[in-house]
């Protein structure tokens, strides 16, 4: 709590507009519901899949809007994560700010693969930088809450293929819109407030 309010207190005045929100999560593709009729006494057998497929997502936004959404299902690692910045983070970056722009900051978490020799000196080289950010602070990153609405939209209609479901995921992502990015950039501030008045307790927003 103490470090989360100090942060808060040393970026009361940054100009959010500048920054590019990133981050990971895991969508799980739920079991279709099926109704069958049976004879009394007649056995019926259904098979069923001990572990769901679950299909990792990367993506990123600004005031300017989304960018690329990576899909993958191997784990992530420090030197896919420079694969994904490469491929999903510059070409964003540069579609928002221009080419060989500095004038922006990466906001992602603390995750050893953020954070590991191998990531640093591909953000270095690449001219990079990123913002400080507390540990365990998902409530202060406004991505969270795009990954909570598409997780609501896409499981309201259970999906019968793995190839249906990543195109659901892409299409959610491809729907949002640039006016609910520059909503979510502005929430910052009242965050920032939120977390000063709390003095770095969790904040619901």
């Amino acid at each position: 709590m103490k470090k989360r309010f100090e942060w808060a207190l040393q970026h009361e005045d940054i100009d959010w507009n500048q920054v590019v929100f990133t981050d990971e999560s895991s969508f799980h593709m739920k079991e279709v519901i099926r109704r069958v009729w049976v004879k009394r006494g007649e056995k019926y057998y259904v098979s069923t899949v001990k572990h769901p497929v679950k299909i990792h997502v990367w993506g990123c936004f600004s005031k300017y809007g989304f960018g690329k959404l990576i899909l993958f299902k191997q784990t992530l690692n420090s030197e896919f994560m420079c694969k994904i910045y490469k491929n999903g983070l510059l070409p964003s970056v540069n579609k928002w700010f221009g080419n060989n722009s500095y004038d922006w900051k990466l906001l992602e978490d603390n995750d050893p693969k953020h954070t590991s020799k191998f990531s640093k000196r591909f953000k270095i080289n690449n001219s990079i930088e990123s913002l400080p950010w507390p540990s365990q602070s998902p409530d202060c990153n406004p991505i969270e809450n795009v990954w909570s609405l598409m997780k609501l939209k896409i499981n309201n209609r259970p999906l019968t293929s793995v190839n249906n479901f990543c195109r659901r995921i892409k299409k959610e992502w491809k729907n949002l819109s640039t006016e609910f990015a520059e909503k979510l950039v502005l929430s910052m501030e009242n965050r920032i407030t939120l977390l000063i008045q709390r003095e770095g307790d969790y904040i619901n927003y």
